[in-house]
């Protein structure tokens, strides 16, 4: 079975939830989600949007549209404003939304629960939103050319391990006061592993992204430090505290676009190509 065959029967999302392509196709959405949002637009779905958070900035011009509605944050919606809108279908994730607001939703109105947590997981997105609009073909091709992009990565990081050049070490946090890192089951720590890197500290515990201080991530010896601009955005200030901190003095630190590193779907093509060139100096090519 191709990837895309998958599609052409009835499927299941990573909340438990259904989907049968022979039923109508969705004509008012709502995306709880950025990167669902962009992913959704790149399908060809734009015109079925009925409502997006106040964090759906891609494509551009969505902030500008009166006739979309805006229907709160990620973590914090209007509940009673989204269900007004009608929609038959909204597009929700079990790590940017809120369990509980997922919950409420999934017994009013029908869902598409996405459950990311890897790289390739990210880039079957572009395949489940389109076939979720009528687009599968489409979504197939998007996902293809991501799954073009990582598979020369992989190329390059088999040619660095072959070399025994060391994968990178990378600190990235995603939150300051406190700061909070990324555990090895995040989306971010899978992205790093992929491009030939690792996300350190490598600490698991009650909760995926948890809280540490400079001085811990000091002792795991960063090759480099990554202060991305969300979903906390870290300024130049930022960066010369860390760059001041007692053990990561010397340390390469640098601001890079968290876009291209934490979103998936619509953005993994260029973001994996970004976070590469961004990490090792070169194009994967």
């Amino acid at each position: 079975m191709s990837a895309l065959d998958r599609y052409t029967k009835p499927w299941t999302d990573a909340g438990a939830v259904a989907h049968d392509p022979a039923q109508p196709v969705p004509q008012r959405i709502v995306s709880l989600v950025p990167s669902l949002t962009e992913t959704l637009c790149a399908v060809g779905g734009r015109a079925r949007l009925a409502g997006i958070t106040a964090f759906c900035i891609r494509p551009p011009e969505l902030r500008k549209d009166p006739a979309l509605a805006k229907v709160g944050g990620t973590k914090r919606f209007d509940r009673e404003k989204l269900l007004s809108l009608g929609p038959d279908l909204v597009m929700v994730n079990l790590e940017e939304n809120e369990l509980d607001d997922i919950a409420f939703l999934k017994a009013r109105v029908p869902c598409y629960v996405n459950g990311v947590k890897t790289v390739a997981e990210g880039i079957e997105t572009l395949r489940e939103v389109g076939a979720l609009v009528g687009a599968p073909a489409e979504g197939d091709r998007l996902a293809r050319e991501a799954e073009a992009v990582l598979e020369r990565i992989r190329a390059r990081v088999r040619a660095h391990a072959a070399a025994g050049t060391p994968r990178r070490r990378v600190f990235y946090p995603i939150w300051r006061d406190p700061w909070m890192s990324v555990a090895p089951d995040t989306f971010i720590a899978d992205h790093l592993r992929e491009l030939g890197a690792e996300a350190v500290p490598a600490k698991a515990g009650k909760t995926r992204y948890p809280e540490i201080s400079l001085a811990e991530a000091a002792a795991t010896k960063p090759d480099v430090v990554w202060l991305p601009n969300e979903p906390y955005h870290f300024k130049a200030k930022d960066r010369e505290e860390v760059r001041a901190a007692p053990g990561l003095t010397g340390v390469p630190v640098e601001l890079v676009d968290g876009d291209n590193v934490c979103w998936f779907g619509a953005r993994q093509a260029e973001g994996l190509a970004y976070a590469f060139r961004t990490l090792w100096g070169v194009d994967p090519q």
